[in-house]
């Protein structure tokens, strides 16, 4: 065990670009503030084809499965607005989510510089991370509207954002609840986190481009600036 954390900890020596997704990840998934935002996208489906609510979560878990995102399957399908349809999904309650004042103080010891990199809008991420009091240690946001509605797990869309932020791969570590959206970031040389959830993403079992795992990014990013940073 010692061995496997000094390995860790050697691994993650050289890090000081820091790239986290947000949903179920910059926050804790318990709070279920993802489950209001799976609801309205059902809503969202339901009114837009007029069509019950049960039927409108079939084509939502389809288009999660064929084209990465609802979003992504109702544009491609019906050639909708992304920006009403993100207005809508994100229109929740913040509240649930509290000042972190301990998760701000472990951001603020990461050497580097942070990033969100979200399926989500600019604005939800915002409202996220300005309930959480960390606004502040994050040098940008590429979204959903950046990557020109190509949702994660896509390379291309990947190394746009690494150019965008002139982020050297070698030195970077991306954090994510969802497996199979960590592999374009290990292809491109990236350490990756894959921070566990109750919800079973991926039924997957290869996942030999996963570096490091926890079920708690903050109990994570503690070990690592006790034993690396922070010294």
């Amino acid at each position: 065990m010692e061995n496997q954390e000094e390995q860790i900890f050697t691994n993650v020596k050289s890090i000081n670009y820091w790239v986290f997704d947000l949903d179920n990840t910059i926050y804790r998934s318990n709070t279920n503030l993802f489950l209001q935002v799976e609801k309205k996208i059902g809503t969202f489906v339901a009114n837009y084809l007029n069509i019950e609510i049960k039927d409108a979560k079939i084509i939502q878990k389809n288009f999660f499965y064929k084209y990465k995102s609802t979003l992504n399957g109702m544009i491609s399908e019906y050639n909708i607005n992304p920006e009403s349809f993100l207005d809508y999904v994100h229109d929740i309650d913040y509240s649930i989510l509290k000042n972190d004042e301990k998760f701000n103080d472990l951001l603020s010891k990461l050497p580097g510089n942070k990033y969100i990199y979200t399926n989500g809008s600019t604005k939800h991420a915002l409202n996220v991370l300005e309930s959480l009091g960390i606004t502040e240690q994050f040098s940008g946001i590429f979204d959903i509207q950046n990557a020109k509605y190509k949702p994660k797990p896509d390379l291309e869309t990947m190394k746009t954002f690494l150019e965008k932020f002139s982020i050297k791969p070698s030195n970077a570590l991306m954090a994510e609840d969802m497996p199979i959206n960590l592999k374009p970031a290990h292809t491109l040389g990236l350490k990756t986190l894959l921070i566990e959830t109750e919800y079973n993403w991926q039924k997957e079992k290869n996942l030999n481009y996963i570096d490091f795992k926890s079920d708690d990014l903050q109990k994570w990013l503690k070990k690592i600036i006790n034993n690396v940073f922070d010294k």
